[in-house]
């Protein structure tokens, strides 16, 4: 297996694009015989979205519903390609995958999911169906240093369940977006014509296979893939997570200008961004990793230094899919969090989290 430090010590890069406080500076494939040769072929795996496009997978809850694992049964004779950060809408409640999956062929697995819509435990939809977008940076990020430390400690792919919630509550009060079951998907239905003009502008460009984001002239996070069809596919999902966050921080300069010092823009051009990107990029490099069997196929590899927090999927001789944040924008959980009893809420909690079990 490639470490990651010789795997981001070849990153090339693309131009910066900016659009509304949130700059994409593109990583282009390396230019070597076999990078070229696989250039114009399909990867040798399904993205997410397509395979439910085509009916080729079940995503259900467990016979015995519980907040913290779904089923996930892949149809098809390929293996299926899930992000962390994907959303599934439908079935008692919406969820987002913990860390990234290649799901084998013909085969069912249980998954790691975190609730993104705390008011909520009923049946809507017999499966569950994945959503345009990603999760908004910051809960991505907590994901990632969540799962890092419960893998540690207790071997299992978890999330502190609460601070989820407390995100996705503080994101939409900051973006004035209601809902009335708590629900992250909201956010990004009562903002699309925002997120779409990011869309827009944030374009893929050819050769590209991934890109380091800035929100307002700081480091934000990195994702890297395999192949540049798969970053084709996935960039405006990506995108749509990256500018909710550009959208809080507009409405945040917008507000508290003269009263909330850390919401004002940083200043700097755009060459002196571009040296910032790629030095935070190579410094993932310099990270300690540890390694575990994947939830399905491959090898799960995590990424913690001073500098960064991160994750990749090592499977098929090479790495599928890598992201990477700013260290301490996952934030910290609980000190008394019990990773393995997320899935039951305290007493004093029920009555509004009624939908953990």
């Amino acid at each position: 297996m490639v470490t990651i430090k010789d795997f981001v010590d070849g990153l090339q890069f693309g131009g910066l694009v900016e659009h509304g406080g949130l700059a994409m500076l593109p990583i282009l494939h390396a230019p070597d015989a076999d990078a070229d040769a696989d250039a114009d072929a399909d990867p040798p795996y399904l993205l997410l979205q397509d395979a439910a496009a085509s009916g080729l997978i079940r995503v259900a809850e467990l016979e015995m519903a519980t907040v913290p694992e779904i089923m996930f049964e892949n149809l098809s004779d390929r293996p299926v390609l899930m992000l962390g950060g994907e959303e599934l809408a439908g079935a008692r409640q919406n969820r987002i995958i913990n860390l990234t999956i290649l799901a084998p062929p013909q085969a069912k697995i249980v998954i790691p999911v975190s609730c993104v819509e705390a008011g909520r435990w009923r049946p809507i939809s017999r499966e569950f169906a994945p959503t345009p977008a990603l999760a908004f940076r910051k809960l991505r990020a907590r994901t990632v240093a969540q799962v890092t430390r419960a893998l540690r400690t207790v071997g299992r792919a978890r999330t502190d369940q609460w601070a989820v919630w407390a995100d996705v509550e503080e994101k939409l009060a900051n973006l004035r977006v209601t809902s009335p079951t708590s629900s992250m998907r909201a956010a990004y239905d009562q903002r699309l014509p925002e997120l779409e003009d990011y869309i827009r502008v944030l374009t893929w460009c050819p050769g590209q296979v991934g890109a380091v984001f800035a929100l307002d002239g700081q480091p934000a996070g990195l994702d890297l893939f395999d192949h540049q069809k798969t970053c084709a596919r996935i960039l405006p999902r990506l995108l749509r997570g990256y500018a909710l966050d550009a959208l809080e921080q507009q409405i945040c300069k917008t507000e508290l200008r003269s009263e909330e010092p850390a919401c004002s823009s940083k200043p700097g051009t755009a060459s002196s961004l571009e040296a910032t990107l790629r030095s935070w990029a190579i410094s993932i490099g310099q990270a300690e990793t540890f390694s575990r069997p994947a939830i399905g196929m491959g090898t799960d590899v995590r990424i913690e230094s001073t500098a960064v927090a991160g994750a990749a999927l090592w499977a098929e001789d090479r790495y599928l899919h890598l992201c990477a944040f700013p260290a301490g924008d996952g934030g910290h959980q609980r000190p008394d969090l019990d990773f393995v009893n997320m899935q039951r809420p305290r007493r004093r909690s029920e009555r509004r989290h009624r939908d953990v079990h």
